[in-house]
């Protein structure tokens, strides 16, 4: 059965990650200014769930809130994007 208590953390330092992940959603939000959201939005999304995934596994507190809430948001994110027009 899937158990959120032993998620693997991520190989390598956490702090790297962490702003790979933040620099994935700062490039999702410039291309989202810039004209293509359904693109921005997608990494936005991306980037929020694998950086709050990040912050749990490496966290030495260890409550389900802080992954459900962010990672939910994060879908919903990635389903808004699919769910946008195209803006031709």
């Amino acid at each position: 059965m899937f158990r959120i208590d032993n998620l693997p953390p991520l190989k390598g330092r956490p702090r790297f990650w962490s702003k790979l992940f933040t620099l994935i959603v700062v490039i999702g939000v410039t291309i989202g200014i810039f004209g293509a959201a359904r693109s921005g939005s997608i990494l936005v999304a991306i980037g929020c769930a694998l950086y709050s995934y990040n912050s749990y596994t490496s966290s030495p507190a260890k409550r389900k809130v802080e992954l459900i809430i962010p990672v939910v948001i994060a879908l919903l994110l990635l389903v808004l994007s699919f769910t946008l027009p195209h803006a031709r």
